[in-house]
């Protein structure tokens, strides 16, 4: 039972990129949308089937973390930094007969392989870096509903065991809808929402992740410059066909945080494993995504995050692990540019 709490506390928290089960527009949002000039638009993507897409994925985790108890670290606190680089492509199928206004996704791993570096031995980390580069090569179904939710996969469990790499390979496309958490009726320039998302992973419950989004402009469809790296050239945009496409820019900040009304900090799921955890988890992250106003497809997003933790799950056998330190994380997913025809 311990080995389940720890699978938990070491998979690297992507919780920011799951979609939004509720939401609310905030009163300055209401007044954004009546002063606004702009039409509203959708930032759902517009899926047809036979459609193909290529997408070149980054997720980077830092983590300086300790741990003690029925499993301690002997050299004390570690930092480890792992990289997963993948590229994949994208196609639309047509939806189920059984699922009207569902999507159905085909997505195939060209590429994926990862690197770590630790300034200790962690003999878990050979490990996770196997799951991600058993992904190359294979082919995983998603199914979305008509409010673009995936409510099906199939395919990665046959794959990958590891739960650090199984959670972000099947997360990576939460990400390529902007409008969750939205209003209906699509957004604005200038226009404001909010959104709540339950934190189910976490080994303290309660736990929610808040997003305030903001529509802040439409510029050229490029991928933005985190590192402050000059906007393409002209010779550049030419061999890109989105570059001379307007795209919505997207601001986004999540906080983590726990609900006042979480009486018991253990989650159901660890109470029927005759475990109890207690401690503390905060994090918060920023993501700026660009999303064709033609299509409705994220033509890239970047998100960066941070997150603290000190935790201690104790077992029925009253041994313990507490897990205590900081992950760092940095995503970055980027449509390639050989999309398919216009339709």
């Amino acid at each position: 039972m311990i080995a389940l709490a720890a699978s938990v506390l070491l998979a690297a928290p992507t919780g920011a990129n799951e979609f939004p089960v509720r939401a609310k527009q905030t009163k300055k949002a209401n007044r954004s949308a009546i002063t606004s000039t702009q039409s509203r638009v959708s930032l759902s993507p517009r899926f047809s089937p036979g459609q193909t897409f290529r997408y070149a994925m980054e997720f980077e985790t830092t983590s300086a973390t300790s741990r003690s108890g029925i499993a301690s670290d002997p050299q004390g606190p570690s930092k480890l930094q792992t990289t997963w680089e993948a590229t994949i492509q994208l196609e639309v199928l047509p939806a189920a007969a059984n699922g009207p206004g569902s999507i159905r996704l085909r997505t195939t791993y060209e590429k994926s392989g990862a690197r770590s570096s630790s300034d200790t031995f962690d003999p878990s980390a050979s490990a996770t870096l196997e799951q991600y580069q058993k992904l190359e090569g294979k082919v995983v179904e998603f199914t979305l509903d008509a409010n673009r939710k995936v409510i099906s996969i199939t395919g990665l469990s046959e794959i990958v065991n590891g739960e650090q790499a199984e959670r972000q390979a099947r997360e990576w496309i939460t990400q390529l809808d902007a409008s969750s958490g939205a209003p209906p009726g699509g957004v604005a320039v200038g226009q404001k929402w909010s959104s709540e998302q339950p934190a189910t992973s976490m080994p303290i419950a309660g736990m929610v992740w808040r997003t305030e989004s903001e529509y802040l402009r439409n510029e050229e469809c490029h991928p933005p410059n985190p590192n402050g790296a000059p906007a393409p050239t002209a010779a550049e945009s030419a061999v890109n066909p989105m570059a001379s496409e307007t795209c919505a820019v997207i601001l986004s900040n999540l906080t983590l945080v726990r609900l006042k009304s979480a009486r018991n900090s253990t989650p159901d799921d660890y109470h029927k494993n005759g475990m109890q955890s207690a401690g503390t988890w905060t994090g918060s992250a920023q993501s700026l995504s660009f999303v064709s106003l033609r299509t409705g497809m994220t033509v890239s997003v970047t998100q960066t995050g941070t997150e603290d933790m000190d935790v201690t799950v104790r077992t029925a056998h009253n041994t313990s692990l507490h897990y205590a330190g900081t992950v760092l994380s940095r995503s970055q997913v980027s449509l390639l540019a050989d999309e398919s025809p216009k339709k």
